[in-house]
């Protein structure tokens, strides 16, 4: 896995080339705030996501996405424009509707929605999962 640090207000590859609209990136570390990257009419590099600190799914700068100091990885990289429009017209239509942030419904089930046409949240998959654990280790030792 390669470690991509973002540069000049804009999420680039190794190669110093910015992402293909509808790449999917996360930042890192652990939990993960994820979304998707498109451009403005006018080439300027956008993300799409679903912000906690706003409550719903939104469009912003990359800057405010990430505030420009943490790394981040890619998730997934459309193979073709029309997957990319296909995840990105998914992504849309949530910003419109004014999808609301939750602990069940939040960025990264934003991201992987369109990508697999259902839910997913490493970071909530681990941490119900340590709960799970700790229930059952409460249950047989406590």
């Amino acid at each position: 896995m390669y470690i991509y640090q973002y540069q000049h207000r804009c999420f680039y590859d190794e190669s110093g080339i910015p992402w293909a609209p509808g790449t999917a990136i996360a930042l890192l570390p652990f939990p993960q705030h994820a979304g998707f990257i498109d451009y403005t009419a006018s080439g300027e590099q956008v993300i799409l996501h679903k912000s906690k600190q706003r409550g719903r799914a939104v469009v912003t700068w990359p800057e405010e996405f990430d505030e420009g100091h943490i790394p981040y990885q890619v998730i997934r990289v459309p193979d073709a424009y029309q997957q990319a429009s296909e995840w990105l017209r998914v992504a849309y239509a949530e910003i419109e509707r004014g999808s609301a942030w939750s602990v069940f419904d939040n960025c990264q089930d934003f991201v992987w929605r369109p990508i697999t046409g259902h839910n997913g949240s490493p970071t909530r998959d681990s941490v119900l999962g340590v709960a799970a654990v700790a229930v059952l280790c409460w249950g047989l030792f406590g």
